[in-house]
């Protein structure tokens, strides 16, 4: 039985541990999975195993090339999302290849049926919830309140999935510009929306157009739940290696987008080159 706490990305190095279901044998000898793919740094044994979902954070490097930008426009920006976080979307990859799998979600969603196989069920719930939840975020974001709290909302700390209602009073928290408390958005699934005023109305709106798929994941046995709208970024740094190359380091929660950061500062480009946009 080998388990892990989270998939990392496919194109990338990453560092990561692993559990092997071992009790009662000896260490195995691994030497022979290591080559020029993987290299293991570290080995122990641990009374438990590890958990999807069981790590706090993850941390990125990730280096941008080909870039084209101002560079005190960029500087800029890049100071203004490490002081205020970003839009806390769920990146593209969340679903699938050219969208596949939240077009499985909206087709099953109007045959009111659910794939039978478990892994495709569970890519296509995700991918409507997630899809549901980007167009509250973006209607948050098109009215400037993704980052502040109204009366109604329900509030969140950031590695907490604990929430409470916004009163008149916690809309001075310091903890809100501290960017440790955040308003949250749907994760959709049976019961009623747990927020009122503006944000029920906002979210009743994206429920209403979205047709069949807030029904069918109510009837799929998922109980509503909350994601934080804003992402504080931390421990970001920025270099350049090159002129046109933007080097960034980060952490970010679990379950949380590095493609929400980029999109933030540049346009990828067809090739994988990079653009910055026009207006922020």
């Amino acid at each position: 039985a080998i388990s892990y706490a989270g998939l990392k990305d496919r194109q990338a190095l990453t560092r990561q541990w692993f559990s092997l279901h071992l009790p009662g044998k000896a260490d195995p000898d691994l030497a022979a999975a290591c080559d020029e793919t993987l290299v293991i740094l570290q080995q122990g044994r641990h009374r438990r195993k590890l958990q999807r979902g069981a790590h706090a954070a993850n941390g990125f490097r990730l280096r941008l090339t080909g870039l084209k930008a101002d560079p005190a426009a960029l500087e800029a920006r890049l100071q203004a999302i490490a002081a205020e976080g970003v839009p806390n979307y769920f990146g593209p990859q969340r679903f699938g290849y050219e969208g596949g799998n939240l077009a499985d979600a909206q087709q099953c969603a109007r045959e009111q049926r659910l794939p039978e196989q478990r892994n495709r069920r569970s890519r296509t719930l995700s991918a409507a919830r997630s899809w549901l939840f980007n167009q509250v975020l973006a209607g948050r974001v098109a009215e400037g309140s993704w980052n502040r709290a109204q009366e109604g909302d329900l509030l969140a700390f950031t590695d907490s999935r604990s929430h409470f209602p916004a009163t008149a009073a916690d809309l001075t928290d310091p903890r809100l510009a501290a960017l440790d408390l955040h308003p949250t958005g749907p994760l959709w699934g049976a019961g009623e929306l747990p927020v009122q005023g503006p944000a029920a109305a906002l979210e009743q709106e994206v429920a209403k157009a979205a047709g069949e798929l807030p029904a069918w994941l109510a009837g799929a046995g998922l109980s509503h739940e909350r994601r934080i709208l804003r992402l504080p970024i931390g421990g970001l740094t920025w270099h350049y290696p090159a002129p046109d190359i933007l080097q960034l380091e980060f952490v970010l929660p679990a379950g949380c987008f590095a493609t929400a950061v980029v999109r933030e500062l540049v346009t990828l480009g067809e090739a994988g080159q990079t653009e910055h946009p026009c207006d922020f």
